[in-house]
């Protein structure tokens, strides 16, 4: 895909991105040469920037030679496919956050398996700019998940398979999406800690899910909760 379109605004408001990309250490692996340049040119913290390549072999070169924190793949690239990268990554090393760009023609499949497979975030590439990467970025960077709202009907299961949750686990588990610890969650909700734990523990077990990333997929995938809108509640 071509991205020129998009490089302006991808590449604008350079203090917003410094300030929600600080102490992030990132490598960026897309299909096209022309924003990989640009990218590091105007990265308002190229330093921050461990590694800008073009094929899937690069990428997980880099990723295993770096250890970033955050990895941003398209799902096309110029050898090899972002998705495949993304469960190498995620597999081999779970550390490393990651945020999948995918085509207004990505395989249904491949993207519930990428999500299923704990991909931290999953963007369609022709939404780039007006700061929606930048702001998905810090969510993941802060522990959440981020996944494009055009693409939450592609792995709903049919409604007679799908466990029911309260409306508090549902308030809970819209906090812990957004990345928040339980203290915080606590908080917001004006809730205990302990309280806020023992909500969380019953959605593990009601989702089969191993963990909280897991039970946020998991409670997207069944249609139980939709992703929440930004906030800082905390």
């Amino acid at each position: 895909m071509d991205f020129t379109p998009f490089l302006s605004q991808l590449l604008s408001d350079h203090a917003l991105a410094a300030n929600q990309l600080a102490k992030v250490s990132q490598v960026y692996c897309l299909g096209s040469r022309l924003l990989l340049s640009a990218v590091v040119r105007a990265a308002p913290r190229p330093e921050g920037i461990l590694g800008a390549v073009t094929t899937a072999e690069e990428g997980l070169a880099k990723v295993v030679r770096h250890q970033p924190d955050l990895l941003v793949v398209s799902e096309g690239l110029e050898r090899g496919c972002g998705v495949e990268l993304t469960l190498r990554v995620k597999r081999d090393h779970p550390r490393t956050r990651v945020l999948l760009l995918v085509s207004r023609n990505a395989s249904r499949s491949r993207a519930r398996e990428a999500i299923a497979a704990g991909c931290d975030g999953v963007l369609r590439d022709a939404g780039l700019g007006a700061g929606g990467e930048l702001a998905a970025i810090r969510t993941i960077c802060h522990g959440g998940q981020v996944i494009d709202r055009s693409l939450e009907n592609l792995w709903r299961q049919p409604v007679e398979t799908v466990p029911r949750l309260s409306q508090r686990e549902k308030q809970v588990m819209a906090d812990v999406a957004r990345g928040y610890n339980n203290q915080e969650i606590a908080r917001h909700l004006i809730l205990s800690a302990d309280t806020v734990k023992t909500h969380v523990s019953r959605v593990l077990v009601k989702l089969s899910a191993r963990d909280r990333t897991h039970a946020t997929v998991r409670a997207l995938e069944l249609g139980l909760m939709e992703w929440p809108a930004n906030g800082n509640h905390r």
